[in-house]
């Protein structure tokens, strides 16, 4: 028996990486796959054959899965996903939103093409099959065991240069799975996010990400497929948790605490903006933050001392 018998799972994003090893992890646990892919290139172009060859390597390994080639940025097309499951499987249990598209630049070499591809994928396409599937639940009525799991960032949690759009994207999609957890709770539906460091096509578009991600001799610890367990986890009924982002690489998982205020500070008859620079005249220019890069927890700080460098040489 596995861990997902009988369940319907969706897989946006499912033709490669991480993608990829989401949809035949669900499919060995047990689940019936809806595998979703437009084929793509990591910058949104051409098209290839990704889905199908997913689906056949589930179907040789004795599972099930039908291919779907509809872009999640499209409102009508993340329609068709959730259709095709519950056409082709009489249901739908689990949603993995994990499509994604890769154009660094920075704000200001980026182009409205760049931006909006960027959150078209990314924040549209998960908020797109995420409506789709809860209108759809809404319909048949509050049932355990349901779950989305999103796909957030290292970069939507602690943003970087060059990830301008991409990060407003991820760090957007960690806010929705706060929402959409207490929105569907009601209906018996599990939302958190992952934010995973893995070596995929897509984020070796980034630069210097291949120096951040070196292949390990006998562990390769930024191997996709060590993502997946955790995706099965979150998607199966074991899982308590909702609401929650959890960082991934490797042998490691980290757990996030969402923002949270760091001091108060209180005015008496309200604030002028003199009375600001007072109060805060002493107060460190840096947070301290635990910090989940590829490679581990760091303890740093917010911004980084490179950036205020910069500002203060810059005048």
């Amino acid at each position: 028996m596995g861990m997902l018998d009988g369940k319907v799972a969706v897989v946006t994003g499912g033709g490669r990486g991480l993608g990829r090893c989401h949809a035949l992890a669900l499919a060995a646990a047990g689940a019936r796959v809806v595998v979703n892919d437009l084929g793509g290139s990591v910058l949104g172009e051409g098209s290839s054959d990704a889905a199908a060859e997913v689906v056949a390597e589930i179907q040789n390994a004795g599972g099930q899965a039908v291919a779907n080639l509809a872009s999640v940025a499209d409102w009508a097309g993340a329609e068709t996903i959730i259709a095709q499951a519950v056409a082709t499987y009489g249901g739908l249990d689990i949603v993995v939103n994990n499509a994604g598209i890769n154009r660094p630049a920075s704000v200001i070499t980026m182009t409205e093409t760049d931006f909006d591809l960027e959150i078209g994928v990314h924040l549209k396409g998960t908020a797109a099959v995420s409506h789709h599937a809860a209108r759809f639940w809404a319909e048949r009525g509050p049932a355990a065991g349901r779950a989305i799991v999103n796909t957030t960032s290292p970069v939507g949690v602690h943003p970087m240069p060059d990830g301008g759009a991409y990060g407003a994207a991820k760090a957007g999609i960690a806010a929705l799975t706060q929402v959409h957890a207490q929105e569907l709770a009601g209906l018996g539906v599990r939302v958190n996010a992952i934010a995973p460091c893995a070596r995929t096509r897509m984020v070796m578009a980034s630069p210097s990400v291949d120096q951040l991600m070196p292949r390990g001799a006998d562990f390769d610890r930024h191997s996709p497929e060590h993502v997946s367990p955790l995706v099965v986890y979150l998607a199966s009924p074991a899982c308590r948790f909702t609401g929650r982002v959890f960082g991934v690489e490797g042998p490691d998982v980290a757990l996030y605490t969402p923002w949270s205020a760091e001091r108060l500070f209180t005015h008496d008859g309200g604030w002028s903006p003199e009375a600001l620079a007072l109060a805060l005249a002493d107060e460190p220019e840096q947070a301290a933050i635990r910090a989940f890069y590829p490679g581990g927890r760091i303890e740093t700080v917010s911004p980084p001392n490179r950036t205020l460098k910069a500002l203060k040489t810059a005048g």
